[in-house]
């Protein structure tokens, strides 16, 4: 009614701040019809800076007064009034404190963010400047990049685009450690390096900037906080598939992770991050496997996967790190105790193909230990390598592991024993010969068992009535041109005496 009167609108919306302020109680929704009242009033008086104060401090109070901000009126451009309003109005710190808070409440539901990141990015970095002692309006900035920086590819670009941008995010996390508000912070800045890390060279500068050591340094302060943990543990396993492993080598990451997963044993989500960092940064350096495994990892991993035997994900990510942690030599025997979840993983979801490689996989590192391979047989694994190749039998990788990992288990030197097998399973290891005659290793290592079991009289009957069984031999020597070591032609000329 009075929208050329100037005063008297800077009043009505002082009225309607504080009404909205006083609240003891959040409305369900924003009426539309109020919210573009106030923007008619902010588009109208740009210039006016106590009317624009006024008006931006009674729309952010109406956000926050509600429950649900509703449908955002499209045709008036909220960001276009904000940015401009924030240009026009630099020095204002009133004005920016209204202003982002309100572009923290808009950007998680409107549509339309993501064409005005080039110029929202640098109102928001220069908040963390004015408000460097205000951490509940760091918390607001924070948040509101979060928001942009899931904006899609061309967001992340237009962010990176600002040469102060990481080390403004590095340096909040530093500055806001131990504030009332600081978990949230420290949470928002995590996840904001991880969206951001796209590829190798970023992550290696973030880690130069010291965005790992701030990761790091986030997990051990707020080590019982399970969300810090949770957002710190994905942000680490990202950055440090690209990060300087020098730089890595002095910190103290390997315990920080282990730690981390050990505070929160009944945590699903911690234990999948932890597991997958431990698995990213054992495939970096062999120091780090020692790291790892001498600060408790594979049993930490193991116990996970006991604990969450249901959980698919938990027994894929601790799977492979198990199988990362045994590729280290001196190692296989310590992290072999641990075989017993893989075989109890397998087991659960033997119906998992994808599972079913890992699984697999691992099995075939841990059993060239001597005492592993003894822990495998009496936990069954022989009949779960057996089941997994019948059900993917046209699954090329998993063929390749059972056979290798039945190379290892049909023999025990120590006890000059020989793996008994029956018609079925023999049927299962030339059905993947049969199935896969062009690869290598799996022909290779077929051979290698079936010469293995040729140590046994009772496999010799067994081997004697399969009339196919030559014929694979021949047709794997011809293929490769490779009598692989002399066993294919060992196995030829035992074969013809047995059928004698």
């Amino acid at each position: 009614a009075h929208t050329t009167r100037s005063t008297v609108v800077s009043s009505a919306c002082m009225a309607a701040r504080n009404l909205c302020s006083s609240l003891t109680q959040q409305m369900d929704s924003v009426d539309c019809d109020k919210l573009n009242i106030i923007l008619d009033v902010m588009d109208h008086y740009r210039d006016d800076l106590d009317v624009i104060e006024q008006s931006s401090g009674a729309l952010f109070a109406l956000c926050t007064s509600s429950k649900n901000l509703g449908q955002i009126p499209e045709d008036k451009s909220i960001f276009t009034i904000i940015i401009e309003s924030l240009q026009k109005h630099p020095h204002s710190v009133e004005l920016y404190r209204c202003c982002i808070g309100l572009l923290w409440s808009f950007s998680s539901i409107s549509g339309r963010v993501e064409e005005f990141v080039p110029n929202l990015v640098p109102l928001l970095l220069k908040s963390l400047d004015m408000f460097e002692k205000d951490d509940e309006m760091i918390d607001l900035a924070v948040n509101a990049l979060l928001i942009l920086s899931k904006g899609g590819f061309q967001s992340v670009l237009a962010m990176l685009k600002h040469e102060t941008f990481i080390d403004s995010i590095i340096s909040c996390m530093f500055k806001f450690i131990d504030t009332p508000r600081s978990h949230s912070i420290q949470t928002g800045c995590c996840d904001i390096l991880s969206n951001l890390a796209l590829d190798n060279y970023l992550r290696a500068d973030m880690c130069a900037r010291g965005g790992t050591s701030r990761i790091i340094m986030a997990l051990n302060h707020f080590c019982h906080d399970h969300l810090v943990v949770c957002t710190a543990l994905f942000a680490l396993a990202n950055l440090i598939s690209g990060a300087d492993v020098e730089i890595l080598r002095g910190s103290e990451i390997s315990k920080t992770i282990v730690k981390s997963m050990q505070s929160h044993p009944i945590n699903l989500t911690v234990q999948v991050r932890g597991a997958s960092a431990l698995w990213v940064l054992s495939s970096r350096n062999e120091v780090f496997k020692e790291r790892i495994v001498q600060y408790g990892g594979a049993q930490v991993v193991s116990e996970a996967m006991t604990r969450f035997v249901a959980s698919e994900t938990m027994q894929s990510k601790g799977s492979i790190a198990l199988w990362s942690l045994a590729v280290h030599r001196s190692l296989k025997a310590q992290v072999g105790q641990s075989a017993v979840c893989v075989v109890n993983g397998l087991a659960a979801h033997v119906c998992s193909e994808k599972l079913c490689e890992e699984c697999v996989g691992a099995i075939k590192c841990l059993s060239i230990d001597e005492k592993t391979k003894k822990l495998l047989g009496e936990n069954d694994a022989l009949d779960l390598i057996f089941s997994a190749m019948c059900l993917y039998s046209e699954n090329a990788t998993i063929q390749q592991s059972a056979l290798a990992a039945l190379s290892n288990l049909s023999v025990d030197v120590n006890a000059n024993q020989v793996l008994r097998i029956s018609s079925d399973d023999l049927d299962t290891i030339t059905n993947g010969m049969r199935t896969h005659p062009k690869v290598k290793d799996i022909q290779e290592s077929a051979i290698i068992v079936l010469r293995n079991f040729t140590c046994s009289p009772s496999n010799c009957l067994i081997l004697q009535q399969d009339a196919h069984l030559p014929g694979l031999i021949r047709s794997a020597v011809v293929n490769f041109n490779d009598s692989f070591q002399g066993r294919a032609e060992d196995l030829l000329q035992v074969l013809p005496l047995l059928n004698q």
